[in-house]
């Protein structure tokens, strides 16, 4: 079992670069679909991710236990097509504003899962904190669908579905690979959990929609690029190593930057409003993120063991 620093500044810095970016990717994925259908950017995506995570698996020469094969297949079927496949279809059949009210359930479902499964504990300050960011993201989204967003779907109730199985998919992916995380490094984790998924996705996408275009404009590709390689590969590092870190429920908090930093990016690059709920929400996504961050979490193990300690 690898022993690492707990809780530490540079842990909450991963994560929020990794929320950060990913909110960034909705601007570029919006680019990159002018040209691609969800299937076809899903596989140029995690290929580009798959090829940025070579280098480092090579050099590693990681030695996997067989019955942790397992593990990674599973996480890497749901964590890769599973997952995201939901999540674009869901997009694409739902507004933007129904879309990332779903998408802000993620740290309820994995505080609450890591409670269950993993036997972690928050405190009664951090569930406070968690609602509050969750409530932050519901206003602004609130905020953003009364602004309308142009050329965005009509919202429908098997769109808002799609993307919040998504979500669960997301909590079990999360989970799965922290599980990995205690015995190997997060490179190796997301290296391994990408280009597995890379592959089963691959076979599935071309089964069934055929080999993606290759002759694509230039933004197109610089947009599949920067998906594929800062919003996939970088981020899934950041993502992972802060998560080796910290505790899940804790890290969860951090998914919520990524509403938050697409609205903005929304308002700036896109010109759409930013009213005053949209503003308090944010603060509230922020500060919930700050006070989880400080508290830190236990699980049950971990308090038995405390109780059995003099003191």
């Amino acid at each position: 079992m690898i022993s690492r620093p707990r809780d530490t500044p540079r842990a909450f810095s991963a994560l929020a670069a990794a929320g950060t970016i990913w909110g960034a990717s909705f601007v570029i994925g919006k680019v990159a679909l002018t040209e691609l259908s969800v299937p076809h950017l899903m596989l140029y995506r995690f290929t580009l991710a798959s090829i940025g995570f070579l280098p480092f698996l090579l050099r590693a020469r990681p030695r996997l236990h067989r019955g942790d094969w397992a593990i990674v297949a599973l996480a890497a079927v749901v964590g890769v097509p599973v997952q995201f496949l939901l999540q674009f279809e869901g997009l694409a059949q739902t507004t933007a504003s129904h879309a990332a009210l779903m998408i802000g359930t993620a740290p309820v479902l994995v505080a609450i899962a890591a409670f269950v499964v993993l036997r972690e504990r928050l405190r009664p300050i951090a569930w406070v904190a968690l609602g509050a960011s969750t409530l932050g993201v519901a206003l602004i989204v609130t905020q953003a669908g009364s602004a309308g967003v142009v050329g965005s779907a009509q919202p429908t109730l098997t769109g808002d579905l799609l993307v919040l199985a998504s979500m669960f998919a997301a909590v079990v992916w999360i989970l799965v690979s922290k599980q990995l995380m205690v015995q190997y490094s997060p490179m190796v984790v997301s290296g391994l959990i990408t280009i597995t998924g890379t592959v089963v996705l691959a076979g599935w996408v071309i089964a069934r929609d055929g080999l993606p275009p290759a002759t694509l404009a230039t933004d197109t590709w610089l947009a599949v690029g920067a998906l594929g390689l800062v919003a996939t590969t970088l981020s899934t590092v950041l993502w992972n190593w802060g998560l080796a870190h910290t505790d899940a429920g804790k890290a969860g908090a951090f998914i919520n930057l990524e509403p938050v930093v697409g609205a903005i990016l929304g308002v700036w690059l896109l010109h759409e409003s930013l009213g005053s709920n949209a503003l308090v929400g944010g603060a509230l996504i922020v500060g919930g993120a700050l006070v989880v961050s400080r508290k830190k979490g236990e699980t049950r193990d971990e308090r038995r063991e405390a109780r059995k300690s003099p003191p």
